[in-house]
């Protein structure tokens, strides 16, 4: 009766173990609840390039949702969406468009300032030629999503930057 125990319990592990391999080890784990993978409208980039067109653009509104956060012992990320309206310019017969967004994300060296971290995000502005296309004024509008970390357990205040507009949200990252 003893070994029957033992095995009953070895068994048990086992399965569990194999759940937990499974269908535990991705974006969605039973364990951790992270956020899912994120939506783009436009490209995201990373690294700076030559943006001769950005004069072109001006942002008129920046607003940070919080999609999904179950920040807790084993899950440290949160999805957002940001979404960026406003106006660009085409000159000619160059239309202009939103072609990437630039993401920059650093930590805050100022402990004066009530956020932990900055995240900067850059429409980035680039022309085709048009044949029909005259001097003109056109809006733009798009909506991103974004896998953000919580850098300490309690509050995370991160600053979101998107051109003169700022945003500063709160996660809270539990045990």
């Amino acid at each position: 009766m003893n070994s029957m125990f033992y095995i009953i319990i070895i068994t048990l592990f086992l399965c569990i173990g194999l759940y937990i391999l499974t269908f535990g080890s991705g974006s969605k784990s039973i364990l951790s609840h992270q956020p899912g993978k994120p939506k783009l409208e436009i490209p995201v980039t990373y690294t700076i390039e030559w943006w001769p067109e950005q004069n072109k653009m001006t942002v008129e509104s920046f607003d940070i949702d919080i999609i999904e956060s179950n920040l807790n012992l084993l899950n440290s990320k949160s999805l957002i969406a940001y979404k960026v309206s406003g106006i660009l310019k085409s000159v000619g017969q160059w239309k202009s468009f939103i072609y990437k967004v630039h993401i920059s994300e650093r930590f805050n060296s100022d402990t004066t300032k009530p956020y932990e971290r900055v995240i900067e995000i850059t429409p980035v502005v680039s022309a085709k030629k048009m044949e029909n296309t005259t001097d003109s004024t056109d809006p733009f509008e798009f909506k991103n999503e974004h896998i953000v970390f919580s850098s300490q357990w309690g509050v995370n205040r991160i600053k979101f930057v998107c051109g003169s507009k700022e945003q500063i949200i709160e996660l809270r990252q539990r045990k």
